[in-house]
């Protein structure tokens, strides 16, 4: 064999060691990849029990809304009766129970304060719910992230696929 064909089988030979070599580290960088899909996939899989977790406790503070909701509208109705029945009385022992009266009125402040204390907590409860809301909107938009992440990354594998094939394809042309 001339020096010539000697160099030039020697610089293939270099060249597929080369491309021996780029196409492991290109498979380490496929599974990689492959890992960091896994994960983003588990991570989506928290996200979606996340939100189901959150879509529960709003459930469960809109029946606690409601349960108050129907005891307020039952001490409404409680501070109505317990009215008519002071001005019945009033009228009936105005003279003889003017004390007494005074003592009722003084426990139907104590009802309204409650009623007012329960409006406040009601209040609360309301601010917490919108809170919920807004938690729940970040949690969409990250789940929305994760998945335009999960786009990109599916593009860079098939890009990396494709590089690996078109690599393949290189190396069984020069063997040929």
């Amino acid at each position: 064999m001339s020096t010539n064909t000697e160099a030039r089988i020697s610089l293939l030979e270099r060249d597929v060691a080369d491309l021996r070599t780029w196409s492991l580290e290109q498979s380490k960088v496929s599974v990689a990849i492959l890992a960091a899909l896994g994960d983003l996939q588990k991570g989506q899989e928290e996200l979606r029990k996340g939100q189901e977790e959150l879509r529960a406790e709003v459930g469960g503070l809109r029946e606690g809304q409601e349960a108050l909701r129907k005891d307020q509208e039952g001490l409404r109705a409680e501070v109505g009766g317990l009215r008519e029945e002071l001005h019945a009385e009033v009228r009936e022992l105005r003279k003889d129970l003017y004390t007494e009266a005074r003592s009722l009125r003084g426990e139907i402040g104590a009802v309204r304060s409650e009623v007012g204390g329960l409006r406040n907590e009601l209040g609360g409860v309301k601010e917490e719910l919108k809170e919920i809301r807004g938690d729940l909107g970040a949690v969409k938009r990250s789940a929305g992230n994760l998945e335009s992440s999960m786009k990109r990354v599916e593009g860079d594998v098939a890009e990396v696929k494709a590089g690996h094939i078109e690599l393949r394809n290189l190396v069984a042309g020069m063997v040929r």
